[in-house]
């Protein structure tokens, strides 16, 4: 059952009040639902809409929570998986309650705002508070399913805050903030804190954790920051709740309230026996730990490796989620970024200079979502000349690169900027990486991007017949065999709501492999990881994703733009041979000495920006 404690009365499951029409839904929604108190949504309670969710969902949906404070005692089934719970941020939505300890007889489990048993669930963007205050326990979280994921909320209250527990529990905290006073993380649950903040109220203990003998893991910190109210002054990382609690903090950064001592045995010197806690790349003032107990680890650098995300996490269950990547999320590779580029190559290109994404004069730029995924929006940055124009303009799809696995829309922003600069409507995009799904979802996204401008066209004065796909490095392989797919539906998302064609008019490609396996290319492990195995395993593949492999009568005028390294045109003579033999315009630029980004620095930005320009003012 769901409980709601409220002056005023739930509305009943059956009421559907966005059309006023009365049916039917208790057990039965298997669509998005939306939350809100002003009545704008489907129910005005929360409980009302855990009560109308199908059970055992056959494909994911969203709980849109909208801002306001829900104040009701929730408990989601185990018969509830697969939902989103996603609110309008931490500070806008709020469920609360205020049971505790000795009220009507209650324990400490039943003293819980929210108790969550189902599975695959996640939770975004809102807070989960209990406001009995310093009254004894009082649980906010009480999350016993597994498979869970909280990302950006908060969780308030003082003692016994949250209850992360259940032996089989796998729970993941990213961008949280979580405070309370005694014993506020307890349980014996498989939990990983990842860049959250822990904020203690009083002195007092952190953690409590019980797990049990045979489990690896229990509670992982890292990356996490460690606050404290002003007057607090000695805290303990944690104490043994049980026999066997495990508890390890990793690169995190702690406030002077840490004792020196860092951990406490709960009075029991058998718990010092078969307890572990340990630390590893503690910072602040209360990371120092030449003082803690001597029956706490320090981990080696090789003990550090092990706690990856893969290995807590591990379990005899399926690790993918519906959207086939781990239950806990993708990994997102951050290692391809301007900066350390800019480190990389200076030392051999003294007068590099790097291109920051900065405004430039007469140019106007919009961010829209272009594609749903159901767990997140990809989205693109438009960018088109200021003023009223009187003519349709050509446009450019710019697609990033990073070895499939790396990298975001940002760095193409520049040339971007630029390009409108020069008259014509451009675009950066997300698509999806290696890490959070392999090819071809990186091709279907490019080519939902294409459909979306074309279908928006109208909104930024944009000429249709004159589209053109530019890439570097990974992209623009990507952007070669969009192009030399034209009209193959078999490369376009079969889930695409986009009616606009996908085709494209021109090629700009930066260093981007035509042929996966050729005489020229070295392309390894990197490629493997996209394609989905090596080219021994899935030969068909590589060729598949082949631009030079896919040239036909829909081949479209290109600009290849080339660095010093011939690993990086392999297939592009064998290309423009085919190209030729089609009657296709191509054109060729290298640098003779340039770093393989050359398009992300001086002084090859600029004759770049004039070979696009020039290349497609030929062209059309």
């Amino acid at each position: 059952m769901c409980w709601i404690a409220s002056s005023v009365p739930a509305q009943h499951v059956n009421s559907y009040p966005k059309d006023g029409k009365v049916r039917d839904l208790k057990g039965k929604v298997q669509e998005d639902i939306v939350v809100a108190k002003d009545g704008t949504g489907d129910f005005l309670y929360i409980a009302d809409a855990l009560e109308a969710i199908r059970v055992y969902l056959p494909k994911p949906i969203t709980v849109y929570i909208k801002e306001g404070v829900y104040k009701e005692k929730l408990e989601i089934p185990g018969t509830i998986t697969n939902v989103t719970f996603k609110g309008d941020g931490p500070d806008k939505t709020i469920i609360t309650y205020d049971d505790h300890t000795g009220k009507d007889y209650m324990d400490t489990f039943d003293s819980y705002t929210m108790l969550v048993w189902g599975n695959s669930l996640t939770f975004k963007d809102l807070t989960i508070q209990n406001t009995a205050g310093s009254v004894g326990q009082a649980v906010a979280l009480h999350a016993e399913g597994d498979r869970l994921v909280f990302e950006n909320c908060h969780f308030k209250g003082d003692q016994d805050t949250m209850f992360a527990s259940g032996e089989n529990s796998r729970q993941y905290y990213k961008d949280c903030y979580i405070e309370g006073t005694t014993d506020f993380i307890f349980g014996s649950a498989t939990a990983l804190f990842e860049d959250c903040e822990i904020h203690s109220k009083s002195n007092s203990y952190i953690t409590a954790a019980s797990t049990p003998e045979w489990v690896k893991y229990g509670y992982v910190f890292k990356d996490c920051k460690l606050t404290a109210a002003g007057e607090v002054n000695r805290v303990y990382l944690g104490r043994p709740w049980r026999d066997f609690a495990k508890t390890v903090f990793i690169n995190c950064e702690m406030g002077a309230h840490i004792v020196p001592e860092g951990w406490h045995n709960w009075g029991s010197k058998q718990k010092e026996q078969t307890t572990f806690y340990g630390e590893y790349g503690s910072t602040g003032l209360g990371g120092d730990d030449s003082g803690r107990v001597s029956w706490a680890h320090q981990l080696t650098g090789e003990e550090e490796k092990l706690y990856t995300k893969a290995n807590i996490f591990a379990g005899n269950t399926a690790q993918k989620s519906a959207y086939d990547f781990p239950w806990y999320g993708y990994e997102i590779d951050s290692s391809f970024n301007l900066e350390d580029s800019y480190y990389k190559y200076k030392k051999d290109f003294p007068g590099i200079e790097p291109v920051y994404n900065t405004p430039i004069e007469g140019v106007s730029d919009n961010t829209i979502a272009y594609k749903d995924l159901g767990y997140r929006s990809l989205k693109m940055d438009v960018f088109f000349p200021e003023g009223n124009r009187t003519k349709k303009l050509p446009t450019i799809l710019l697609v990033h690169g990073g070895g499939w696995r790396s990298g975001d829309r940002s760095l193409q922003a520049p040339m971007a900027k630029a390009l409108a600069k020069r008259g014509y409507v451009t675009a950066v995009m997300d698509y999806r990486l290696s890490l959070e799904a392999p090819y071809p979802a990186g091709v279907h996204d490019v080519k939902d991007a294409i459909k979306w401008m074309k279908a928006h066209a109208e909104n930024y004065g944009l000429d249709t017949n004159r589209v053109a796909i530019m890439g570097g490095s990974a992209g623009g392989q990507l952007a070669a065999l969009v192009a030399m797919t034209n009209g193959r539906q078999e490369y376009e998302s079969p889930s695409s709501d986009q009616e606009a064609s996908a085709s494209v008019h021109a090629l700009i490609d930066m260093d981007g492999v035509l042929a996966f396996h050729h005489p020229e290319s070295s392309e390894g492990a990197v490629a493997a990881q996209w394609l989905g195995g090596t080219y021994e395993e899935v030969p068909e593949i590589w060729d598949e994703a082949s631009a030079l492999h896919q040239v036909g009568d829909g081949g479209v005028p290109s600009l290849f733009i080339n660095s010093q390294y011939p690993r990086f045109h392999a297939g592009q003579d064998d290309m423009i041979k085919k190209l030729d033999e089609f009657g296709v315009y191509a054109e060729v630029h290298g640098f003779e000495a340039c770093p393989h980004p050359f398009w992300l620095f001086r002084p090859w930005f600029g004759d770049t920006i004039n070979y696009v320009d020039s290349f497609l003012q030929k062209v059309w």
